[in-house]
């Protein structure tokens, strides 16, 4: 909740259970998940605009904060680059 929180315009929800996450994006999920790898965390694209992650059965409370890190940054580039495109877009439409 705290990423979604963080990061509105990029997470529309998280949901599941366990270690079963799926991730409802507002941007698009393609850019999440290329932004997510370039952290070094692997996502899979799973139903209309959701991303999953699949961490192993094994994983450990650190495992987990690193991923959180690595998904924060994700979407902060992911926010950065709406951010950005934002403004060239209005100046195309004017």
């Amino acid at each position: 909740a705290e990423l979604r929180d963080k990061h509105p315009s990029v997470i529309a929800e998280i949901r599941g259970e366990g270690l079963l996450i799926g991730i409802r994006c507002v941007a698009p999920q393609a850019d999440v998940i290329v932004a997510a790898r370039d952290e070094g965390l692997l996502t899979a694209a799973a139903g209309e605009n959701v991303v999953r992650l699949l961490p192993p059965l094994i994983i450990g409370e650190a495992e987990i904060a690193e991923a959180i890190k690595k998904l924060d940054a994700a979407c902060t580039k992911v926010a950065a680059a709406q951010k950005a495109a934002a403004p060239a877009a209005a100046r195309g439409a004017a």
